[in-house]
């Protein structure tokens, strides 16, 4: 369940931009914050269905855009994967490595990055508003690739 913080946050969002208030959005907010790793909408709508929650899967997008408009959640495309989201909000900035074979994505911190970033803003004469860095590799050994059998299976042999 999302804090009384987060609740707040967003609530207070909502209102700014003139976005209706409901229950259902509310549950969505609470899945999404309490969800584990990157998922897409149709994920979250899905365990929420299996949940027994009742929520539209249009609901489910436009919520999740909006908590990405405020803050809550980041929103990536992993190069033509669908969009993904993950929590923002109380999390320290970081970074992707994404498995090309396996669709793998690791997460790495490096505030060297954030450095260099705002070094090259500034001698630019510029602001920084905004970052992403996604490292896209391959696993060395794809026999021990952590997903690479089951990708294989799912895409017939690519």
């Amino acid at each position: 369940m999302a804090s009384k913080e987060v609740r707040d946050l967003f609530v207070n969002y909502l209102k700014e931009h003139a976005h209706r208030i409901t229950n259902e959005r509310f549950l969505i907010l609470d899945a999404a914050m309490d969800a584990d790793g990157h998922f897409d909408a149709d994920e979250l709508y899905f365990k929420m269905k299996n949940d027994y929650l009742k929520v539209s899967r249009a609901t489910v997008y436009k919520t999740l855009e909006l908590m990405s408009e405020c803050g809550l959640l980041t929103k990536h495309n992993f190069k033509g994967d669908r969009t993904r989201f993950e929590t923002k909000y109380g999390r320290n900035v970081h970074y992707h490595i994404i498995c090309m074979s396996c669709n793998k994505i690791l997460e790495f911190e490096a505030p060297n990055v954030e450095e260099l970033q705002d070094k090259v803003c500034k001698e630019n004469n510029l602001k920084s508003i905004d970052h992403t860095l996604q490292v896209f590799a391959t696993c060395n050994e794809k026999d021990k690739c952590e997903n690479y059998k089951e990708h294989v299976a799912e895409n017939g042999g690519n």
